[in-house]
């Protein structure tokens, strides 16, 4: 009854509220101006992302798709929700509240899994228990929208503190009420007691209170007074559960978060309704009456061995209780009225009706008329809005609990009615329809989305047939994200009409990893529901495709079941596309392969497409800027994906954290053509874990892999199937000119007025004349959690504004030079675009040979390369400065500004030591550089030189290099110090575990370089560093706080990702109930949760990076691995 709710001006609410990370904190309601609200309590509203969605952090999806489930009010301290320590009851109440108080539990539940009607996370209710009958099968009653539809974890909080688990036995497919199981006998300091049901007893005027529990602290005794007993439904905006053929009761006992399940109890000790929401701009409540749940806990109680699957009918038409003035609007006749009367009348007085709400009132007050409703069903044939309902089977019907008993006890049947047509009786015959048979269980997971059949209550809101309704995305995950939104209905998979969800496995079954294919959906959100049509790739490798079967036992379980997915197409080895021109065309003959986030080399289906005749070659687009024609053949568009749950080396944006997945564009700059190696910067393509596509021309997409993260610059190179763009006539940039030598190479000037050509994220290209404003060591700001920064790079900044996400600052003309490389630098959750001068960018890729001399496997060896890299950050400090407050002689400034360059007089001072670094010990923070190898210095790439020349001649890396003197100037004094080069492999997490939820990685460097102690456990590239947690899991459920290092398990010490995968692989964890976790904060605090492990939903699970192929202990081919480790 929207209507009548709104013109109150209050929205409405459920009762109880999610828990947020420790399971206990709440979180206020946000309160809408006389509009609906979501529930207060149980799962809410998913929308991914992702992340995904979380209640302690956005998915959020996930999103996911990345909106919170609503939360719980927060106890003020109001009289009206005062803990029992707190109220003084009536004397009368006293023994009542003794009498009841054990048997109402805190119900803690975790959503494992995304679903329509909740998302992953945590959250609180209230349930009592109602049957003893079987001690070990002892029965709680709570709301349907705390248990929720999808699988979950639940514990139940009794009066002595005593935790046990507790699990879903039913849920009710249309009224909200569910009821769970648990063993009685483990209780062992509260006494069991039950609290009977009397639905009968709700009467206006009666007298209750409402006994629940806020946040799962404490409990509260809220007082009311029934006001009413016949309301329709509440009806609750954001969510697509809705009740309805059921009256509601109405109090004004202003239950907040936490109490939804709570039993409302009359002076008797008996439970006569259940409290299920409220208005969020009122004290009104809302109680659910009992009838239906007593009908279903006797059918539960009298048939122990049968599935707990009562039946329940429906003739898929929503009804809705209007009084007698209503009706005679609607043609009720002054005769049919009279009749109604009479046989109210006479039930009251014989006692033969229901236990209805309005039983015994003296007189029936209205009658039940048709609302809606579904398309396309045999209601919609024969019935008609207005419709008013007069008898059920051959018997009057008065009322809501009248009206379900005859439709349960005719399930697959027909069932006739008598109905009042403005005036006219007129008797149709309906089936009766299964309503389990509406409500999803069943669910697939694919490429990190998760999906099932349309309930019955989306069809509803949204008047959708229940015929051939397709798929409902509960939650898009990383392979769909970017195409379908949350709460989108899919119709067809790669050309193949889904009708339900077998449909759905069957067709993407036949996928093959890193393909794409199209998906046909609709929006049933938006009022526009056109068929849209989109692309999607296969992401089988890293989530593999799996079905989730319901199982409906005491208790409901979950069956994983995985799904053989079509065998990806074999892809070639790198150095067949690096062989010679015929091989390579001959391999390009034969298709380029599709290849999966986990391969390499990559080809995409797009580049596929666009294989055309050799006689009409593709080109660049013309343009008449000499410039921008000579460039744009260098230039190629970056697109990364990243997962939120997999983000494990940078820092996310706010806008980033509330979508589905993580994209992001940038600049790749072509270094050598014929190779197919690209330069990119470590904002567009943050980590190795990343699907990388590149576009060339506006024409060609291919995919690309991370072959090489620089450790400390912000640079990375990709690598891609020349091949794919044979087309086009692709062309390297040329740093050194046609001299070939780096000192020809001219250093940037301040002043100097040059052309910029920048990409943009529509693909264009375009060009503007600038003038270069600055050159100088830019101080980056740390990152909160620590992660990768630069630092030691000298950069350039324009006076003009700059516009695109990067490009290259050149000489204008046909034959110009290249100035320097714009791109983007991660600064924390923020990113700024800045220059790299020419001179600079050639001293970081010589370290890498990428200036020439490259051998036909060259391009896959670079995963290995090794560069220098300074354990100390420098920054700039001016000569007078120096002189006076650190005592520098004249000599030595003398010699330092001979040295500067373009009138910068600056000398380098340590600002910061990498802990545990070659210069921790050696150098220390003020120290000012003077000369490194006997040579003065000024600049940081000039010190980064004179140590690479310090490489080591083997494999030992740097201990087998020899130490290289510094001349620095500490507290006024000239000392020498002999410092150990250091040599990196590629940056970035290339192993990972997920245990219990938590994502596990190696320690970052960006930990060490913050400087200060750092603990054994926090040593780069040692201990479990972790700083995501997965919504739904054992970590999230009992309170892991991210970020920190997992140091130990019971008595298993964790030192890295061996030692814990060799102790899961030993069954040291095995049979365990809980695991004592020792976590450590960045602060150095230790801390202890006891996790309950759920190796069902949340099985141990490795990604790694790992090399396969080739002959002699040659690799061929680099790609991600995914690997579930079981107890032995």
């Amino acid at each position: 009854m929207a209507q009548a709710v709104a013109a109150e001006g209050t929205g409405v609410s459920f009762s109880s509220g999610p828990l947020c990370l420790a399971g206990l904190l709440s979180v206020c309601v946000e309160r809408g101006q006389g509009g609906w609200s979501a529930m207060e309590g149980g799962p809410g509203v998913n929308q991914e992302e992702p992340a995904g969605s979380s209640l302690k952090k956005p998915r959020a999806e996930e999103p996911r798709e990345a909106a919170l489930p609503p939360a719980a009010e927060e106890d003020d301290g109001s009289p009206e929700t005062m803990p029992m320590s707190e109220v003084v009851p009536a004397p009368e109440w006293a023994a009542t509240i003794d009498q009841v108080k054990g048997a109402i539990v805190a119900i803690r539940v975790t959503g494992v899994r995304p679903f329509e009607d909740s998302p992953a996370g945590v959250w609180q209710g209230t349930g009592f228990v109602v049957s003893l009958a079987n001690p070990k099968e002892a029965l709680i009653l709570t709301n349907r929208h705390i248990i929720s539809t999808g699988p979950i974890r639940a514990f139940a909080t009794f009066d002595e503190h005593e935790e046990l688990p507790v699990w879903p036995v039913y849920r009710d497919p249309i009224h909200d009420f569910g009821i769970l199981q648990f063993d009685a006998t483990s209780l062992r300091f509260t006494p069991p007691t039950q609290i009977p049901l009397s639905p009968a007893g709700l009467r206006v005027g009666a007298e209750v209170l409402v006994i629940g529990n806020d946040n799962a602290e404490k409990i509260q005794i809220l007082p009311a007074t029934i006001a009413r007993v016949d309301r329709n439904s509440p009806e609750y905006d954001d969510t697509n559960y809705q009740d309805e053929n059921t009256f509601y009761a109405g109090a004004g006992s202003n239950t907040s978060g936490g109490s939804s399940g709570s039993p409302v109890i009359d002076r008797t000790g008996a439970c006569i309704a259940l409290n299920a929401g409220g208005a969020n701009e009122a004290a009104s409540a809302y109680y659910l009456p009992l009838d239906r749940a007593v009908y279903v806990l006797d059918w539960l109680l009298s048939h122990r061995t049968e599935a707990p699957m009562p039946p329940r009918g429906t003739i898929l038409t929503k009804f809705l209780f209007q009084p007698f003035d209503m009706l005679r609007r609607l043609g009720f006749t002054q005769e049919q009225e009279q009749q109604a009367l009479a046989v109210g009348s006479r039930a009251a007085t014989n006692g033969e009706g229901p236990e209805a709400p309005e039983a015994g009132a003296g007189r029936a007050k209205g009658l039940l008329v048709v609302e809606s409703f579904l398309p396309g069903t045999e209601a919609e044939e024969k019935l008609r809005p207005g419709d008013v309902l007069l008898e059920v089977a051959g018997e009057p019907c008065l009322d809501f609990a009248s009206l379900e008993a005859k439709l349960d006890a005719c399930v697959d049947a027909p069932v006739s009615l008598r109905i009042s047509r403005a005036g006219k009786l007129v008797g149709v015959e309906l089936k009766s329809h299964d309503l389990h048979a509406l409500i999803p269980f069943d669910f697939v997971e694919c490429a990190g989305g998760a999906f099932h059949q349309l309930s019955y209550h989306t069809c509803k809101r949204f008047h959708i047939t229940v015929a051939d309704r397709g798929v409902f995305v509960a939650q898009s995950g990383f392979g769909f994200g970017l195409e379908l939104p949350y709460h989108a209905v899919v119709v067809g998979v790669a050309g193949t009409t889904v009708r339900c969800l077998k449909d759905f496995e069957a067709a993407l079954a036949g996928v093959k990893d890193g393909e794409t294919f199209e998906v046909s959906w609709y929006n049933p959100t938006t009022n526009e529901r056109r068929p849209k049509r989109s692309s999607v790739r296969m992401e089988s490798t890293l989530w593999p495709l799996s079905v989730w079967c319901f199982a409906p036992c005491r208790p409901n379980t979950w069956r994983r079941r995985p799904v053989q997915a079509a065998a990806a197409a074999v892809v070639p080895a790198p150095a067949a596309a690096e062989a010679a021109a015929p091989a390579a065309a001959a391999a390009a003959a034969e298709g380029p392969p599709s290849a999966s986030l986990a391969e390499t080399p990559p080809q995409s289906a797009e580049a596929k497409e666009t294989e055309v005749d050799q006689e009409e070659p593709l080109g660049y687009p013309p343009s008449k800027d000499a410039t921008i024609a000579r460039v744009q053949p260098m230039f190629c568009t970056v697109t990364s994906r990243v997962a939120h749950e997999y983000a494990t080396d940078f820092i996310q944006s706010e806008d980033e954290r509330n979508s589905t997945l993580i994209r992001r564009v940038g600049v790749g700059l072509v270094v050598d053509a014929e190779r197919g190696l690209v330069l990119t910067d470590r904002y567009t393509v943050p980590q190795p874990l990343a699907h990388v596509e590149l576009t060339f021309a506006q024409i060609v997409t291919t995919d690309a892999v991370c072959l090489f993260v620089h450790p400390q610059h912000n640079l990375v190179l990709l690598r891609y199937e020349a091949s794919a763009v044979r087309e086009l006539p692709v062309r390297a940039v040329d740093l050194l000119k046609a001299t070939g030598e780096t000192d020809a190479v001219e250093e940037l000037s301040i002043g100097e007025v040059l052309s910029f050509v920048s990409l943009h994220g529509d693909h264009r290209i375009s060009a503007k004349q600038v003038t270069v404003g600055s050159i100088y060591l830019k101080a980056w700001a740390f990152a909160e959690p620590p992660a990768y920064r630069e630092r030691n790079l000298e950069v350039c900044n324009l006076n003009d504004t700059l516009q695109g996400l990067g490009g290259l600052l050149v000489e204008a003309g046909a034959s110009g030079g290249t100035r320097a490389w714009f791109a983007q630098f991660p600064a924390g959750k923020k990113h700024y675009v800045a220059g790299v001068p020419v001179p600079v960018l050639i001293g970081l890729l010589r370290p890498l040979g990428l200036l020439g001399g490259l051998g036909p496997e060259a391009p896959l060896s670079l995963h290995e390369a090794k560069v220098p890299a300074l354990d100390c950050e420098f920054e700039e400090l001016s000569l007078a400065k120096a002189r006076r407050y650190h005592g520098m002689s004249l000599e030595s400034t003398r010699e330092l500004a001979t040295n500067s360059s373009d009138g910068r007089r600056q000398v380098l001072m340590v600002s910061r030591v990498t802990a545990g670094g070659a210069c921790d010990g050696q150098l220390a923070e003020g120290d000012v550089v003077l000369r490194v190898s006997g040579r003065p210095v000024t600049r940081p790439q000039e010190v980064e030189a004179l140590m690479e020349q310090q490489r080591p001649a083997s494999e030992g890396g740097a201990a087998s290099a020899e130490a290289v003197v510094w001349q620095v100037l500490r507290s006024r004094q000239q000392v020498e110090v002999p410092v150990q080069p250091s040599w990196r492999c590629s940056d970035g997490t290339s192993r990972l575990v997920v245990f219990n939820g938590i994502v596990l990685r190696p320690t970052l460097r960006a930990v060490a370089e913050r400087g200060g102690p750092v603990p054994p456990h926090a040593q780069p590239g040692e201990g479990l560093y972790y700083w995501y947690i997965f919504p739904g899991s054992p970590a999230d459920t009992f309170g892991l706080v991210a970020p920190g290092w997992l140091v130990q398990v019971d008595d298993e010490a964790t030192p890295n990702i061996d030692c814990l995968v060799q102790a899961a692989c030993a069954g040291k964890f095995r049979g365990r109930e809980w695991l004592r976790c020792c976590t450590m904060d960045s602060e150095g605090r230790p801390t202890v949760r006891a996790l309950q492990p759920d190796p069902l939903f949340w099985p141990t699970m490795e990604l790694h990076r790992c090399r396969e192929g080739g002959d002699a202990g040659k690799w061929t081919s680099l790609h991600w691995a995914r690997v579930e480790h079981e107890d032995s």
